[in-house]
């Protein structure tokens, strides 16, 4: 017996290849427990004890499930599920569920606590097609699914982004009365109405709690005020703060902070003042989130004293600012270009032992980008490395950026590969950089040839991408090309937008091809895509370009008639035919037309 419980078993070996945390092997230390002495009641008392905590190591709980199979003669089903419970507070789900498995095979008995348990651990994982199956098991053994099994089962399918399913379990429920919802199921179903933009209907739903006494709390309230603040609806948020208040349900510091994110967010400084006195007065006192937003705020509005001012107070309340309050007040600085200022932020956080990441200097290299000091970007970079601090893919991006709009196009290959050298992926948006840089410097080969590598990479799937690669073939005469690109979107599953169709317009008009510029807004007009005010202007230039004077009246009177006017572009290229010494009659008589 000694040898089961001092070696690993072969259900300890089993399960730990389920485990989704890293298992240091190498050295295994001896177990704490069990013993071959270990009675029912030591058992017990200890699993009882790691459900609340969990074990500091798998391997104690799977050693413990060893001996647990030795005394199962002796032991509840109490007992399994409280180990089960361990695991799940250790996160390990993987094994978790594995162990549940294991259990039916051996026909260890189970209850509706141990498939809820299982059913949690599963939705975790992102398992739902083994949850659902799980849900029938329960009541095939005779047990009723309880109200904790539907609210896993429709936060599951949240967290996948699956709101219909939620929504369509969730309405079984009523319909079928198969359990009385619980605030916590509303609450689930309304945070997830909340998260996809469903705000009416979670209120609805909030309204059809009360209907049948129901009764909201802080949460339910809190997830639509926010779903609310973040739609710009903060009147509304602000009467629904009234009406909670009213019903003798108390705003906490997560409701004031998300009011507060929606009136900052509006720039209603009056009301966050306000608010604040009125959290005061409540005695809810700001924590280091509600904070985070003040200074957030104040700093994408240049306000970096006020900023300064707020991180004082924190300091002075004891509430210590953390890297997201010294990263806001840097990007605040950079927002105003004070770039001194924002590296002496970095010293701060460095002399508190907030120590910067990635983001921190990303802030900072896009400050130095903006001003055009690529040097002091890139020597940032380099302090990146020296400090252990990888550079992610936005760095790269925003540098190589900076070179192009500098002209310093000759160094952007050895940073590109350099990122590349160092594991760091380029992204879609890198890749539009590199192509549009290359297309603006006229390297149009190697647009051609970088673009065709997207191709067999499966970058290439994005309108931005083609918009960039047609703009820089018309610029560079290549007509042709272009025209080719555009007549393949379609097979391609791309769907030209109002950029691609200027851009073709444009085109057309400067080669002197107005008919088919026509042809193409034609289309627009009657299609999904509808000509803007900006496709209405490039015409219309377009055709005063080709001498078509009777064409721009109709255009131009299409284009009021929508409602758009004329941008400074189109009305300075009128002055300028206006201000021509020989004036040919029709063009005269448009000019007049026009600026009338």
């Amino acid at each position: 017996m000694a040898s089961i419980v001092s070696t690993p078993s072969l259900f300890h070996s089993h399960f730990l290849l389920f485990s989704t945390k890293p298992n240091p092997n190498s050295q295994p230390k001896p177990p704490f427990i069990p013993s071959p002495s270990t009675t029912h009641p030591e058992l017990k008392q200890l699993l009882y004890h790691k459900s609340k905590v969990g074990f500091d190591k798998l391997d104690d709980a799977l050693l413990v499930f060893d001996q647990m199979l030795r005394l199962k003669s002796g032991l509840s089903v109490v007992d399994f599920n409280q180990l089960l419970t361990a695991l799940v507070r250790m996160k390990e789900y993987s094994v978790a569920v594995s162990m549940f498995r294991e259990m039916r095979v051996l026909s260890i008995p189970v209850d509706i606590v141990t498939f809820n348990t299982a059913i949690h651990s599963c939705c975790h994982l992102n398992t739902l097609d083994y949850a659902f199956p799980l849900l029938a098991g329960i009541i095939k053994s005779g047990w009723v699914p309880d109200v904790f099994t539907y609210n896993t089962l429709i936060k599951g399918l949240l967290s996948q982004d699956r709101p219909l399913e939620a929504g369509d379990l969730f309405n079984k429920l009523i319909r079928f009365q198969e359990i009385q919802p619980d605030a916590v199921t509303y609450n689930t179903i309304i945070d997830g109405l909340c998260k996809t933009s469903n705000t009416s209907m979670a209120l609805k739903l909030l309204r059809k709690m009360e209907e049948i006494g129901c009764n909201p709390d802080a949460v339910t309230y809190t997830s639509i005020i926010d779903s609310l603040c973040k739609e710009r609806r903060v009147d509304q948020a602000l009467v629904l703060v009234s009406e909670m208040t009213d019903k003798g349900i108390s705003p906490d510091v997560i409701t004031y902070s998300t009011l507060l994110q929606g009136l900052c967010s509006s720039g209603r400084w009056e009301d966050t003042e306000r608010l604040l006195t009125e959290m005061g007065v409540r005695r809810i006192y700001p924590d280091l989130h509600t904070y985070n937003i003040l200074v957030d705020a104040y700093c994408k509005e240049g306000r970096t004293t006020h900023a300064e001012d707020v991180i004082e107070i924190m300091i002075q309340k004891g509430v210590p600012p953390d890297s997201i309050t010294y990263n806001a007040l840097m990007d605040g600085y950079c927002l105003t270009g004070k770039m001194d200022r924002a590296l002496e932020v970095l010293n701060t956080m460095r002399s508190n032992e907030i120590w910067p990441n990635y983001y921190s200097y990303n802030i900072l290299i896009n400050g130095y980008c903006k001003r055009q000091e690529l040097d002091k970007a890139i020597s940032l970079l380099r302090q990146m490395r020296v400090e252990g601090i990888k550079a992610d893919v936005q760095t790269y991006s925003t540098i190589i950026h900076g070179l192009f709009q500098m002209g310093r196009h000759n160094e952007v290959d050895n940073l590109f590969l350099e990122m590349l050298k160092e594991g760091t992926k380029p992204n879609i948006v890198t890749c539009r950089i590199l192509l549009d840089g290359l297309c603006k410097n006229r390297y149009m080969d190697e647009a051609i040839s970088f673009f065709r590598v997207m191709e067999c990479k499966g970058i290439v799937h994005d309108i931005q991408i083609h918009n960039i690669l047609i703009d820089g073939l018309y610029k560079n005469g290549k007509l042709d090309e272009a025209r080719n690109t555009f007549d393949k979107l379609a097979s391609r599953g791309l769907q030209p937008d109002v950029i691609t169709h200027n851009i073709m317009i444009r085109g057309f008009c400067q080669e002197g091809l107005f008919e088919e510029a026509k042809e193409l807004l034609s289309k627009m007009e009657t299609g999904i895509c509808l000509p803007d005010a900006v496709i209405y202007n490039t015409i219309i230039r377009g055709s005063l370009l080709n001498k078509r004077y009777g064409e721009a009246v109709v255009l131009t009177e299409n284009m009021r008639a929508r409602k758009f006017s004329e941008d400074a572009s189109t009305t300075s290229m009128v002055l300028d035919l206006l201000s021509k010494e020989e004036q040919d009659p029709s063009v005269l008589a448009f000019c007049k037309w026009f600026l009338q």
